[in-house]
């Protein structure tokens, strides 16, 4: 979490030059110091401040937010001084890097115990308590500020339950772009509440920041249900296919934990033949401080298939700080519950799960351990043998 923001931009200088806030200013030299993670060169060609580059106060302050949107740095401080020439300036950006947030590698995990309640006998022979997930994240890969991750999902018994992958260009450009591809599966039968009416699915999109915090987006997605294999979500449709527009907005800083505000968002999933077989998104988060540093957060996920489909995820997670480790660790306790159901022609799921966990990390290391109660969808048992949609 950004744990200061000071920022400092002299429209005193502007106005004592005679120049308006609208009125665009040379830059006669740009320094940038303070940061162990970017090189200075990578930084001005991004920012697109390089001697000799007429900006305004304006474009000053979009700058700003996009080096705190990064989430990298602690502090973000820019100065203008007047410049030999008239109509010139010197601008100093000094920042300081973020010793709690990831550096150019994160590893991370889980460790779970788990109680499922309600599953057939035909699941409870097959599944295991204990799970583990392996994770390498990266934000600043390069040293240029492109992200990647990457998960592994097993069971006790050395199962695969779930995987992703993932990869993203820089979060900050003079354009305003960014492009992002994830591909993700789970097994419906174990991982019920990781899915969302499709057991696989991947995206690939770009992103254009326009006004007020809102970002179109726009790419392909893949959903995808395949014929009697674990990662498949019984009696679904087989794909979801096609270009892939939408709206989101958020006014939430991310980190290890989102900061107070809002999210919501809407997709479209488009298809030739109709709007019967499109599919539809919808998404909405706000979060919420109460006392004692405590956070929490409300969320709800829903996607559709034409008319005659509904798949949701619901949760409600509160978030409390512990002061057991160092401040860079930012150690914390959870409480998540988690409804989620399915619905497609006379196809019925419904899951919940109930979540107690320990979460923390530090520039390298991710862990959360936790301890969960679920019940799955018995009435899945009734149709893993069936034909499935085509």
């Amino acid at each position: 979490m950004l744990k200061a923001l000071c920022v400092l931009i002299l429209p005193g200088f502007l106005a004592g030059s005679g120049l308006a806030a609208e009125r665009r200013l040379l830059l006669e030299n740009v320094d940038v110091t303070g940061s162990q993670r970017l090189p200075t060169a990578f930084l001005e060609r991004e920012l697109h401040l390089t001697p000799g580059v007429s900006v305004t106060e304006e474009e000053l302050t979009a700058d700003r937010n996009r080096l705190l949107g990064t989430g990298l740095f602690q502090s973000v401080q820019f100065f203008l001084s007047k410049g030999q020439n008239p109509g010139e300036a010197r601008l100093k950006i000094e920042l300081v890097d973020d010793p709690g947030v990831f550096g150019t590698w994160a590893w991370g995990g889980s460790l779970g115990l788990t109680q499922d309640e309600g599953a057939s006998d035909q699941f409870s022979g097959e599944f295991n308590p204990l799970s583990a997930r392996a994770q390498i994240i990266s934000r600043n890969l390069f040293n240029s500020l492109h992200r990647a991750s990457a998960a592994v999902d097993y069971d006790g018994q050395g199962i695969m339950r779930g995987f992703h992958v993932a990869y993203g260009f820089p979060r900050f450009s003079k354009e305003s772009v960014q492009f992002d591809a994830r591909m993700e599966a789970a097994d419906a039968q174990a991982r019920y509440l990781d899915i969302l009416g499709f057991g696989a699915r991947g995206q690939a999109y770009w992103t254009f920041d326009q006004d007020n915090g809102t970002r179109l987006q726009y790419g392909l997605a893949i959903y995808m249900n395949n014929r009697g294999e674990r990662f498949s979500l019984p009696g679904f449709p087989r794909t979801l296919i096609g270009p892939k527009v939408g709206l989101y907005r958020e006014n939430r800083l991310l980190s290890f934990r989102p900061s107070e505000g809002y999210a919501y968002g809407a997709s479209v999933i488009l298809n030739s033949q109709g709007f019967h077989k499109m599919g539809y998104e919808l998404e909405g988060a706000v979060t919420e401080g109460l006392w004692g540093q405590s956070m929490l957060t409300a969320q709800v996920q829903g996607l559709s298939v034409g008319f005659e489909s509904l798949s949701y995820r619901g949760s409600l997670r509160w978030e409390q700080p512990l002061p057991i480790l160092d401040e860079a660790s930012d150690p914390g306790i959870y409480l998540q519950f988690t409804h989620g159901a399915d619905h497609y022609k006379d196809y019925r799921y419904e899951g919940r799960e109930a979540r107690l966990g320990l979460r923390f990390h530090s520039a390298g290391l991710i862990a959360d351990i936790a301890l969960a109660f679920r019940t799955l969808p018995e009435s899945m048992k009734d149709v893993l043998e069936q034909e499935w949609e085509p």
